[in-house]
């Protein structure tokens, strides 16, 4: 991971920092070395014993922006009872992992490599039997990396539904909520297709609260309920292959195995990190008790709101979570360079301030950049540049308007993935 951004005050350069340093606390492989120890034939995960010895085969497998990090843990730790595995990242995420095959497909809209790979993880699945224990290892993005419709529905109405999913402003309960009913793979899937072996499975969590339904739309989980209220509006923009297919959905089959998960991080790591980072910079951590949700530019407002109302010297607001953010326009961005853009007016009335939104995955929308930053003067070098936020807005065009202010954020792929985070520093 390199972190590149350009700060104009002192500010920029404290969130920045702190940026950084939480996205070092969360790394995949790191917390995988820490939920995951071996001792002979003793396997401990996250203090639970599994005896070795009882199983011919140890393989790891997994799927998720995060997973080849997490996937070179777990084989260090496996060591020389690794019999192979397979791995799913997104496309350009993908490294050499030893005794490992990793496979690369698309995000955040499914394609044909997301078939494919799906393809090849099912056939993994069919060879195992009940001598085998499998580590997953699932991390955000698995909605889209690996992927087997069901009959009747074809992968352009699984692209279809996902851009009009990921163009609306429904959370990403409903949008997985949807997508679980079209697929093979999803809503406990896996855990049927991988029986009778044993499977545990790891988890760095891009979902508020943690909801294992939700996580990768839930492959190892059989759904508690199959109810589907979503707006009318949404339905109706959905393929109508799809529409049938959720008025029809009955009550997926449970798996005979049980499966157990372990979650190895999630936002509340992240924003523990940015507390211990900011302080460790001189600054007072305030972090909010109330989760990012919602639209974003809304979201933005009640930051900056709160944050305008106390004056608050030499401080680090701390708030994480995921918003949403509905598309009507043809521009470039993500949630978090939303939520950036958004609040440049108000930022321009403050002092000593910096409002920075990133993803601790490295990529926020279909973009190469992580988030933005907005600093008092951000609006007028924009400006200057030839550039009115109000018309980006309308255009959802919040990644060309950063990059005339020099408020964007790049950092490659982060070897993680547990949700977005913001930070407003006062610093002077």
């Amino acid at each position: 991971m390199r972190l590149i951004a350009t700060p104009h005050n002192t500010a920029s350069e404290l969130a920045l920092a702190i940026y950084g340093q939480v996205l070092e606390a969360v790394r995949a492989d790191t917390l995988v070395h820490q939920a995951l120890q071996r001792s002979g034939d003793a396997l401990f995960v996250q203090g639970r014993h599994i005896d070795l010895s009882v199983f011919d085969r140890v393989w790891v497998a997994g799927s998720g922006k995060a997973s080849v990090d997490m996937a070179r843990a777990a084989t260090q730790v496996v060591g020389d009872r690794l019999a192979g595995g397979i791995i799913v990242t997104k496309a350009g995420y993908a490294e050499q992992v030893e005794g490992i095959t990793v496979l690369e497909a698309a995000h955040p809209v499914p394609d044909e490599s997301s078939v494919v790979a799906g393809t090849w993880m099912l056939e993994f699945a069919h060879g195992l039997n009940e001598k085998d224990l499998v580590i997953f290892l699932l991390s955000g993005g698995s909605s889209a990396l690996i992927e087997s419709p069901q009959d009747g529905i074809t992968l352009a109405d699984l692209q279809a539904t996902n851009r009009v999913l990921l163009s609306s402003s429904v959370d990403i309960r409903a949008m997985n909520a949807v997508r679980s009913r079209l697929s093979r793979i999803k809503a406990g899937g896996l855990a049927r297709a991988f029986e009778p072996a044993t499977v545990i499975v790891l988890v760095l969590s891009d979902v508020v609260g943690n909801d294992l339904q939700a996580i990768g739309s839930g492959p190892f989980v059989t759904p508690h309920r199959q109810s589907l209220a979503q707006p009318a509006w949404l339905m109706e923009s959905l393929p109508s292959a799809v529409r049938e297919a959720i008025l029809a959905a009955t009550e997926a089959k449970p798996h005979s195995f049980p499966v157990e998960h372990f979650v190895v991080g999630g936002i509340s790591l992240a924003i523990h990190a940015a507390a211990e980072a900011a302080r460790a910079n001189g600054l007072k951590p305030l972090p909010y008790a109330d989760p990012l949700a919602g639209e974003a530019r809304t979201m933005a407002a009640k930051i900056c709101a709160y944050a305008k109302k106390w004056d608050l010297r030499e401080t680090c607001l701390i708030f994480g979570g995921e918003t949403t953010v509905k598309i009507k326009g043809k521009g470039l961005g993500g949630r978090c360079q939303e939520m950036a853009l958004a609040s440049a007016a108000s930022v321009s009335q403050m002092k000593d301030v910096c409002f920075l939104a990133g993803g601790t995955d490295g990529t926020d929308g279909p973009t190469d950049a992580a988030g933005g930053m907005v600093d008092p003067d951000s609006q007028h070098r924009a400006k200057e540049a030839g550039f009115n936020r109000s018309r980006s807005l309308t255009d959802n065009d919040a990644y060309h308007y950063l990059e005339a202010c020099d408020g964007l954020i790049k950092t490659g792929p982060t070897g993680s993935n547990v949700n977005d985070l913001v930070l407003v520093v006062h610093a002077a």
